[in-house]
C-alpha cells in the first residue's frame, strides 16, 4: 500500500507491492515519441550520464470528466445558480487524485530503480524526481542527448527516439518530462515601423512609429480603463518567464519613472513578488515587456513574476513549463495569483496529444480555482508550413484564453482604433473539438467572412477555435530596450491586466474572481471592441485569416472594454 499522501515537497513512501513487482518485468510500451525540435535547436552529442535531471511525472488523475463538469458550471453566466462557484485547491486536488493502484506503480518502479520521488503537487498527480542521465535513461529505456539553441545560449537534455515504460506503468502516467519535448517561448520582435511592414508581420528597425507608442496612457485610453485602480486587497496577478528571461527591478522602476505619472496614472503596487527558480539577472526582452505591460495597464495591483529556467547553478536540468504548472498547483487559494499571462507557446503538435490533454487537465484545475490565463496566441499569422496552415498552442487548448494582436489604425488611441495585425496567431485546433460556447460566433464567420483561405490550407474547422480575444501587438516600449517591440507577447499581458481589473470590480463588490472567463466572453461580445478590419499573414505573400463583424480567428471576439465589461461582471452572481 502508499502511505500518507502528503503535500508540498514531503517524500512520498514507496512500498513495494509484490503484485506489482511481477507487473514490471511486462512488456515495455512506448509512452510518447520525439517531436521535431523547434527553429534554433541543434542536437550535439549523448548527454553526459552524470548530468543531474529533475523529472516531473504526471500521475493518472481520476474523475476528470467531473472536473470539466464544475469548472463549465461555474464559468457559464446562463447558469446563476452556479456560476462563480469555483473550488478551493484542496477540494479540487481530492476530486482528481490518482488511484492508489496508479500511484502504487509508479511508486514501485522508482523504487526498482533505487529512486525516491517528492510530491510537485497537493495530492502527488505531479511527482518529481531527481536523477542523474544515467538512471533516467534506465529508467524511461530511452537515449538522453544535449541539444543547444545558440540564439538564447541555452542547453538542454531530452531523448532522442522516444521513450517506453513497463505497461502497468504507462498505464498509470500520462508522461514524463523532460524527456522528448524542447521549449519555444515566444520572443518578442522589435518592429521600428507600424502600418504595412507591422501588418504583414514584418521585423524592421529603422524609423519612427507611424500611430504612436503603446504605452500605459495610451492604452489605458485605447481600452476605456480611464483612471480605474485596483481597490481590493489580497487582489494578484503575475506574469511568467522561461528560459532565463529574467527581471530586473532597476528596469520596472525606469518604466514607471519614464511612463507613469503616480498622481494620475499609477503603475503596479511597489515590486512584483519574485517565484521560481529563475527571476532575477540580465533583464530579457521578453520577461520585461510582460511585467511591465500588465502592471502598466492595471495600476495598484500586486503582481508577481513567475521565473523558470530549465536550469540552474543549484538545480538540476528540468521542464520549466512543467515547474511552473507544478507550483501553480502548490500554491495556495489564499495566495495564488487570479490572472495568469504566459508568452509561452510553440506548434501544438509539439507535445503528443497524450500529454497535452493532461496539459488541458492542469488548466481545467487552474479554472476550477477561479484563476484566469491568457496565452499570446503566436507571431506566425495562420503559420503556414509547408503550404499548409498549422495550429499553435498551448493558445489552442480549449482550457485557456488565447489572445491575438492589433495594430494602431485611424482614430488611434480612442477606442475602436485599431485594426488586425498580420503576425497574429490564429486558426483551428488538430486536437480538440470546437467548443461549445463559442460554436455560433465560430459558425457565422465561416458561413459570412469574405475571402476565407481555401480548403487546401488543411485547416480544420471542427477544431477549437482561437484566438478568443486581441489586445495591441506592436510598438511597445520597453525598459531598458526602447520603443519598438511587438508581438502577441505585447497583447497577453495587456489584456490580462484588464482582467485583473475587472477582478478587482468584482472582489469590491464582495464577489469571486472570474476564473475561466471563455463562456463569459462569448456571451458577451457586445462588451468588446470588435476589429473588422485587417488580416493575418497566409503563406508566402498571401493573407491567412480575414478579421470581420464578430468572431474571427486573427482578433477574436475583439479587444476589451474595460467601462462595459465591468458592467457585465459586476451584474454577474
Amino acid at each position: 500500500a502508499i502511505g500518507p499522501q502528503e503535500t508540498g515537497q514531503h517524500t512520498m513512501a514507496l512500498h513495494l507491492l509484490p503484485a506489482l513487482a511481477c507487473s514490471m518485468s511486462s512488456p515495455l510500451v512506448l509512452v510518447e515519441e520525439s517531436a521535431p525540435p523547434p527553429s534554433g535547436w541543434v542536437t550535439r552529442r549523448r548527454s553526459p550520464p552524470d548530468e543531474p535531471l529533475e523529472l516531473i511525472v504526471a500521475v493518472r488523475q481520476q474523475n476528470v470528466h467531473w472536473l470539466h463538469a464544475s469548472l463549465m458550471a461555474a464559468s457559464d453566466p446562463s447558469s446563476p445558480a452556479t456560476y462563480g462557484r469555483h473550488k478551493s485547491n484542496d477540494e479540487v486536488h481530492a476530486l482528481v487524485a490518482p488511484a492508489a493502484a496508479d500511484a502504487a506503480a509508479v511508486a514501485s518502479y522508482l523504487q526498482t530503480h533505487g529512486l525516491a520521488a517528492k510530491h510537485a503537487s497537493p495530492n502527488g498527480d505531479l511527482l518529481s524526481v531527481r536523477l542523474s542521465v544515467r538512471q533516467a535513461e534506465a529508467l524511461l529505456s530511452a537515449r538522453y542527448y544535449e541539444h543547444v539553441h545558440a540564439v538564447s545560449n541555452t542547453t538542454a537534455h531530452r531523448i532522442v527516439g522516444g521513450y517506453r515504460l513497463p505497461h502497468r506503468v504507462a498505464a498509470a502516467v500520462d508522461f514524463v518530462g523532460p524527456t522528448v519535448r524542447l521549449p519555444s517561448p515566444r520572443k518578442a520582435a522589435p518592429i521600428g515601423v507600424v502600418g504595412r511592414a507591422a501588418l504583414w508581420g514584418g521585423e524592421k528597425r529603422a524609423g519612427a512609429p507611424a500611430f504612436g507608442s503603446n504605452v500605459p496612457a495610451t492604452l489605458r485610453k485605447l481600452y476605456s480603463v480611464g483612471d480605474a485602480v485596483g481597490k481590493a486587497e489580497g487582489n494578484r496577478m503575475a506574469v511568467t518567464a522561461f528560459l532565463e528571461q529574467y527581471y530586473s527591478e532597476a528596469a520596472l522602476r525606469g518604466y514607471w519613472a519614464k511612463y507613469c505619472d503616480g498622481d494620475s496614472l499609477t503603475c503596479g503596487k511597489g515590486g512584483p513578488r519574485l517565484v521560481g527558480d529563475a527571476t532575477t539577472g540580465k533583464p530579457g526582452v521578453e520577461s520585461m515587456l510582460d511585467i511591465e505591460a500588465i502592471t502598466g495597464v492595471a495600476g495598484n495591483i500586486s503582481s508577481e513574476f513567475w521565473g523558470f529556467s530549465g536550469r540552474s547553478p543549484d538545480n538540476p536540468s528540468n521542464e520549466p513549463f512543467l515547474k511552473w504548472l507544478a507550483q501553480l498547483s502548490s500554491t495556495p487559494d489564499a495566495s495564488v495569483p487570479k490572472v495568469f499571462s504566459s508568452s509561452y507557446g510553440e506548434d501544438e503538435a509539439s507535445w503528443s496529444r497524450r500529454a497535452a490533454s493532461r496539459l488541458n487537465v492542469e488548466f481545467m484545475k487552474a479554472g476550477s480555482r477561479g484563476i484566469s490565463i491568457f496565452y499570446a496566441s503566436g507571431d506566425e499569422g495562420a503559420n503556414c508550413k509547408h503550404g499548409r496552415f498549422v495550429p499553435e498552442g498551448p493558445g489552442s487548448s480549449p482550457y485557456v484564453t488565447a489572445v491575438g494582436g492589433t495594430t494602431p489604425d485611424a482614430g488611434y488611441p480612442s477606442p475602436g482604433g485599431e485594426a488586425a495585425v498580420g503576425l497574429s496567431s490564429g486558426g483551428f485546433s488538430g486536437y480538440w473539438p470546437l467548443q461549445p460556447w463559442q460554436e455560433g460566433a465560430v459558425k457565422r464567420y465561416l458561413a459570412a467572412a469574405p475571402r476565407l483561405p481555401p480548403a487546401s490550407k488543411g485547416y480544420n474547422v471542427s477544431g477549437r477555435a482561437y484566438p478568443d480575444i486581441a489586445a495591441q501587438a506592436t510598438n511597445f516600449c520597453v525598459e531598458p530596450f526602447g520603443c519598438g517591440v511587438s508581438g502577441t507577447s505585447c497583447a497577453s499581458p495587456t489584456a490580462a491586466g484588464i482582467f485583473a481589473l475587472l477582478n478587482d470590480v468584482r472582489l469590491s463588490a464582495g464577489k469571486g474572481t472570474l476564473g475561466f472567463v471563455n463562456p463569459l466572453l462569448y456571451q458577451n461580445a457586445a462588451a468588446l471592441n470588435d476589429v473588422t478590419t485587417g488580416a493575418s499573414r497566409g503563406c508566402l505573400f498571401e493573407s491567412g485569416w480575414p478579421a470581420a463583424a464578430g468572431w474571427d480567428a486573427v482578433t477574436g471576439l475583439g479587444t476589451p472594454n474595460f467601462d462595459r465589461l465591468a458592467k457585465v461582471v459586476l451584474a454577474l452572481p
